[in-house]
């Protein structure tokens, strides 16, 4: 899972510049390594020495272990920060990590029918709006509201739903 991505060096000392791409930034300030990645190359873990907040431009400037000058951090530009499935924040109830939604079953409150299975999950601003492949191969669009979803179960892999009128048409 991708929490931030390397976007320059600060100063000369080897600080290395990364925007937080994830709703929880303080994790920085709690992580002994990162994990870098870039598409094509093999990842690198990387010890942290220290986090400090850029707030004038919402960055965070960290310094690890073996990068020691500019250059060195300037190599890491572009890379990718990211955290094992286990490493997560764990969220309130009644929330989920979009990556535990996909695959899901699908299935019918009213008759416990499999109606198909979760592959996308669509954020629209109001509420997510999740992607469905039903068994027949047509894709429909099952909102992420109350009214809908009765229940998520992750150790089982089932979404349940309400169909309400004109949901699968």
């Amino acid at each position: 899972m991708t929490v931030g991505r390397i976007v320059g060096a600060h100063g000369i000392r080897g600080a290395i510049r990364i925007v937080p791409l994830t709703d929880y930034p303080e994790r920085f300030f709690g992580m002994d390594k990162l994990c870098v990645e870039r598409p094509g190359c093999p990842s690198r873990v990387l010890d942290v020495e220290g986090v400090h907040p850029h707030d004038a431009k919402g960055q965070l400037l960290v310094t690890v272990s073996g990068v020691t000058d500019r250059d060195a951090a300037l190599a890491l530009s572009g890379c990718l920060v990211t955290v094992s499935p286990e490493e997560r924040v764990e969220l309130p109830e009644g929330e989920y990590w979009i990556d535990s939604l996909i695959g899901l079953d699908v299935v019918d409150g009213a008759g416990g029918g499999l109606l198909g299975r979760i592959e996308d999950v669509m954020s629209t601003g109001g509420n997510d709006v999740y992607q469905m492949r039903t068994p027949s191969g047509e894709v429909k669009m099952i909102p992420a509201i109350g009214q809908v979803v009765r229940g998520i179960d992750l150790a089982r892999g089932v979404m349940t739903i309400t169909v309400i009128e004109g949901l699968l048409d």
